[in-house]
C-alpha cells in the first residue's frame, strides 16, 4: 500500500511539472516576464514563479485564467475546457 502511494505521488508530481513546464514556454513564446503574465491574469509574480517552480498548483478557476491568456486549451477526455 505505501508503495503504491508513493508510485502515485511520483505520477502527480510529473503531471504537476509538466503542467508548470507548459505555462512557462508558453509565457516565454509570448515574449512576456513572470510579472507580465501576472498582470493579465491578475497574481502576483510570485505566484506565477510558484506555479512554474511547482511550489503552487493553481485551482481549476486561476488554471483556467493562466490558460485562456497564453491562449492554450485543456482537453478532458474528448472536450476542451
Amino acid at each position: 500500500m505505501k508503495e503504491q502511494n508513493v508510485v502515485v505521488t511520483m505520477l502527480l508530481e510529473e503531471k504537476r511539472n509538466k503542467v508548470a513546464s507548459i505555462i512557462q514556454t508558453a509565457r516565454v513564446q509570448k515574449g512576456w516576464s513572470q510579472t507580465g503574465l501576472g498582470d493579465r491574469v491578475g497574481f502576483s509574480r510570485s505566484t506565477i514563479a510558484r506555479i512554474e517552480a511547482c511550489a503552487f498548483s493553481p485551482n481549476a478557476d486561476q488554471l483556467y485564467m493562466i490558460l485562456e491568456c497564453l491562449d492554450l486549451t485543456l482537453k478532458i477526455g474528448n472536450e476542451e475546457i
